[in-house]
């Protein structure tokens, strides 16, 4: 029984969810996401339509959160997994969405509201994560771990026009996952 608890745990710590941040409505078009973000960790971007929870595992119940006013300073909508392994939360409120997070419901994850990242006065949990992922409407992803906020808005703006993989200049071919 211990160790079963104990397998169970370890494969827990190393699931994680994707939140993606899309430019239309209903969860559809391109998107920017934070790829395997902790729970309780904002994951922040510019402007988004709608906020896509995505890879849950099939036995987490989470609760999900988009924000508006800049990271998740303002709660926008909220929506429960209800065993499935996606939450759309599409545009239902004013204001574009600049960030997303997701946390546990179980009572056994959530009595961990440990923050995963350090924070300097030990009050309420404040970490953020900038995205890792640029996904065309395509289904083409690329990796921007790292790059500059010039060139992942540059990769952005040919994003929003719904273009495919092949309107991407060859610097950023090299990214593709």
């Amino acid at each position: 029984m211990r160790f079963s608890s104990l397998v169970l745990g370890l494969a827990a710590t190393v699931s994680a969810i994707d939140i993606r941040g899309h430019d239309q409505d209903v969860c559809r078009g391109g998107y920017v996401a934070c790829v395997n973000v902790e729970p309780n960790v904002c994951c922040t971007f510019n402007n988004k339509a709608s906020i896509w929870v995505a890879a849950i595992p099939p036995a987490w119940r989470i609760r999900a959160r988009s924000s508006t006013g800049g990271g998740c300073t303002y709660l926008a909508t909220e929506g429960d997994n209800n065993g499935t392994q996606d939450i759309c939360l599409a545009y239902t409120s004013r204001g574009l969405r600049t960030g997303a997070m997701y946390w546990f419901l179980s009572r056994k994850r959530a009595e961990d509201e440990t923050c995963p990242v350090a924070q300097p006065d030990g009050g309420k949990c404040e970490a953020m994560a900038k995205p890792n992922v640029l996904g065309l409407a395509d289904g083409t992803e690329y990796n921007i771990e790292g790059l500059s906020d010039e060139k992942v808005a540059e990769m952005e703006k040919i994003m929003a026009t719904g273009a495919g993989a092949d309107a991407m200049p060859a610097e950023f071919q090299t990214l593709r996952r």
